[in-house]
């Protein structure tokens, strides 16, 4: 269930008499490395090798890692053909496994140039090392790893070897656009602003569903990204709206792209149902977004943007104090005010989220001041499983709480800031069931959709 939850899938083989191998798979976001690239960087060395009868995987790994960074390797197999490659004086130097060098090749290192010898060893042989007397910086210990083997092969190059840097992909296609971002997490906020600003992008942003629909009506926009899970009004119903107040003025339609933390089967055609024109998930991919914009702005890419036509309908600017409120919301989530504060290096603000008294409907006031945010309090012993579970709970876009100690559990139950509880068995005594039996509290492991469907079905 763990790697299910982190979207892996779990295989296994197994043959009669040998036993069963278990294996996973997880999706990892591939970024680019920072660090100078060795491909290739020793391509001017050659190196002699000892070669066992039957090769390791080990050895497997060495002949990887040789090719990545390039040198010429010559083969040896018994003390003959080693003595034949140092006395061609064509090997910089000789790499040795002595945990599975025969003897006889052991007895002919002894006898080397010591500074010649590159050993592979476990930590238990530093005697045999010693006894050979071989310099430390020549000796690689298991595990072996392309940092060790980079290290060996610097120490040992007659000149540094010339790197070439490559360069970076940079992200060279520019938007002439407006974009509006609703997004009701200020982080996210700034990362997608970032990322779009780095493609020329013009963002506006709102903070809630009901604000997006305010930034419609009064603003041209070339494409809207708006969150799913949002306070006062979410994803979906802004999206209604939207689309209403575009259908009753006649004004062009703005695609609208949904923004959400996660990717369950069946998302994209939902979306689509409810109006949306496509949509991505958080974290943003760079790949992805691209997509996104060359689908829905390749017309405003800066080499076509002298080709736009400027005869492009645009929504009709509001004359006249025209009062077009939303549909009355049916729902609600949180508090209509939040107030966030951000201290970063890049912006010292302080948002609060006030609604104009007048935009918000009687019921929906009454509501939100009723309620107060019900956070899910996760109480697991063991580590991975509470990472687990904040990770996938953070992914939904749920506020929560996790317990790093459980001696305060009780007290936590007692603040009356829950109403969903995923917490081990044996924590839950007698007393606690019939003190707290308004909470839905979770013992079993559950999969990423039981999870969101249970805090769906519990929050209505």
């Amino acid at each position: 269930q763990f790697v299910e939850l982190m979207g892996g899938e779990l295989k296994l083989e197994s043959a009669k008499d040998q036993g069963t191998t278990f294996f996973f798979s997880l999706p990892f976001e591939e970024i680019i490395s920072n660090e100078v690239n060795y491909i290739h960087a020793f391509n001017d060395m050659t190196l002699g090798k000892y070669e066992q009868d039957i090769p390791t995987k080990l050895d497997n790994y060495l002949e990887e890692y040789f090719k990545y960074f390039g040198p010429s390797v010559k083969h040896f197999e018994s003390v003959g053909a080693l003595k034949e490659l140092v006395d061609s004086n064509i090997c910089k130097n000789f790499w040795i496994d002595i945990d599975k060098a025969k003897q006889n090749i052991l007895d002919a290192i002894r006898n080397m140039d010591k500074s010649k010898l590159i050993v592979i060893a476990n930590v238990t042989s530093r005697p045999t090392i010693e006894e050979l007397n071989i310099n430390q910086d020549n000796v690689i210990y298991k595990p072996l790893t392309l940092s060790k083997l980079k290290t060996v092969l610097l120490n040992n190059a007659a000149s540094a070897p010339q790197l070439v840097e490559e360069a970076l992909p940079s992200h060279a296609t520019k938007f002439n656009a407006k974009v509006l971002v609703t997004e009701d997490n200020i982080i996210n906020q700034k990362l997608i602003k970032r990322i779009l600003e780095e493609h020329g992008i013009t963002v506006d942003l709102a903070n809630n569903g009901l604000e997006s629909f305010k930034k419609r009506r009064a603003n041209d926009y070339d494409l809207l990204f708006m969150d799913i899970q949002m306070p006062v009004m979410d994803g979906i119903e802004a999206t209604h709206e939207i689309l209403d107040y575009e259908e009753d003025e006649e004004i062009p339609h703005i695609p609208i792209v949904a923004l959400t933390a996660n990717a369950l089967k069946g998302d994209r055609e939902r979306f689509l149902s409810e109006g949306m024109d496509e949509y991505i998930t958080k974290p943003i991919e760079t790949a992805e977004l691209l997509y996104i914009l060359n689908k829905f702005l390749s017309h405003k890419s800066n080499r076509e943007v002298s080709d736009a036509n400027p005869n492009t309908p645009k929504a009709k600017p509001i004359v006249e104090e025209k009062e077009v409120s939303p549909k009355p919301i049916i729902k609600e989530k949180e508090v209509v005010t939040e107030e966030i504060k951000d201290n970063t290096n890049t912006l010292d603000e302080s948002i609060t989220l006030e609604l104009e008294q007048d935009d918000v409907p009687i019921a929906l006031e009454e509501k939100a001041t009723e309620e107060s945010a019900k956070k899910i309090l996760i109480a697991k012993k063991f580590l991975l499983e509470r990472r687990v579970l904040v990770k996938v709970i953070e992914n939904l876009g749920y506020p929560y709480e996790s317990l790093e100690s459980l001696e305060n559990f009780e007290s936590k139950l007692a603040s009356d800031n829950y109403d969903i509880v995923f917490a081990d068995a044996d924590l839950l005594t007698k007393n606690i069931s019939q003190l707290h039996n308004n909470l839905d509290i979770i013992t079993t492991r559950k999969s990423k959709e039981e999870i969101e469907n249970l805090i769906r079905k519990q929050r209505g």
